[in-house]
């Protein structure tokens, strides 16, 4: 799920990466606001994040899981 708008809407696209990570951690801190993610009829905070991204000519990527 996309919950900052994209590398489209904002960002330098050398610097995505950073922000998906910044992302991912704040909605597992329950930090996201507006955009903050819930998940069950009880509205839990998210317990697993991933962020996943490409680097250079497709040639490089990587893949980071972040749980609490």
């Amino acid at each position: 799920m996309n919950t900052d708008g994209g590398g489209l809407s904002a960002q330098h696209p050398g610097m995505r990466g950073l922000f998906l990570l910044v992302e991912a951690v704040r909605q597992l801190r329950g930090e996201g606001g507006e955009r903050q993610v819930r998940r069950g009829a009880d509205g839990a905070l998210p317990r697993l994040g991933v962020a996943s991204g490409t680097g250079g000519w497709f040639c490089s990527s990587g893949t980071v899981v972040l749980g609490v």
